[in-house]
């Protein structure tokens, strides 16, 4: 009797042990579909390149800017203007939607505990034309923004645990002002050079003359150029302040290391720049 008693015991214990395995497989295999999903790794590195010799730099090796512009896309997918609601076009237009997807595959690839990317489709369109654009974010420091400005970004009900690309599908589809100042204070630029932009833009706008407010641009140098990318408008009588100094300071630090190990990641067939932003960042 205690030894068919001790054979149950032990035939239990084999069965939940064998049960505890397959569950881990199951589980494992789950983690595989959904973190390791199948995305066109050339077409990531691309979109890593350009982000690195841009702006973009300051989010994925830096903490200078919350969130940054990695690409901007235009397809032929929009409803044009002479179409009634419900109509769509985008059945003839599978190939774009399918590219469309393979980017989203790329920025759910590319994305983890620090950073994430997220594709985003612009509110205006153009006759059948869509514009898109694809943000990298680095989570902390978009949410630390949000908490700064909460007085600002409270009125959507958004906090720092607020998914980003909720903030920003929400954001893009605002008035123009509150969108304005939203992507000023996510894009890192300061805020009285946020405050600067909305309100002359407001002045300009009620002008009769569309004329616009003088003003003079503060420049952060990236690897593609040392003006247009990172770049904001400031008062025409406004001297560059101990903040706009210590931004400046800080990216020329971070562009300088980046200068000096992008040439080992570059072959004949493009940049390697998956592995350089694993290196630096």
């Amino acid at each position: 009797m205690v030894q068919k008693y001790t054979i149950a015991i032990k035939y239990t214990i084999c069965i939940i042990v064998l049960t505890s395995l397959l569950s881990c497989v199951q589980s494992n295999q789950i983690r595989r579909s959904v973190y390791q999903q199948p995305f066109d790794h050339s077409l990531a590195d691309s979109l890593l390149a350009y982000a690195l010799d841009h702006e973009a730099l300051y989010t994925l090796a830096d903490t200078l800017k919350p969130m940054s512009s990695v690409k901007f896309l235009r397809y032929a997918i929009a409803k044009d203007s002479s179409m009634q609601d419900g109509d769509a076009v985008v059945i003839q237009n599978d190939s774009l939607i399918n590219l469309i997807d393979q980017y989203n595959a790329v920025c759910k690839a590319l994305s983890n505990d620090i950073w994430q990317f997220v594709m985003v489709p612009f509110q205006r369109t153009e006759k059948h034309m869509r514009n898109l654009e694809i943000y990298v974010i680095r989570k902390a420091q978009f949410a630390q923004t949000i908490k700064q400005y909460q007085s600002f970004f409270g009125q959507w009900g958004f906090t720092p645990n607020t998914n980003p690309a909720v903030v920003l599908s929400v954001i893009e589809y605002e008035t123009k002002w509150d969108r304005n100042r939203a992507y000023g204070y996510l894009f890192g630029y300061p805020a009285y050079a946020v405050d600067f932009f909305v309100e002359a833009n407001k002045i300009q706008q009620a002008d009769i003359n569309k004329k616009m407010v003088p003003r003079h641009f503060f420049a952060v140098p990236v690897f593609a150029g040392n003006q247009g990318y990172f770049t904001y408008a400031m008062p025409k009588t406004h001297q560059p302040s101990a903040l706009d100094s210590a931004i400046y300071y800080q990216a020329k630090q971070t562009l300088m290391k980046y200068q000096s190990r992008r040439a080992a990641y570059s072959v004949p067939s493009g940049l390697k720049a998956k592995a350089l932003w694993e290196n630096i960042r």
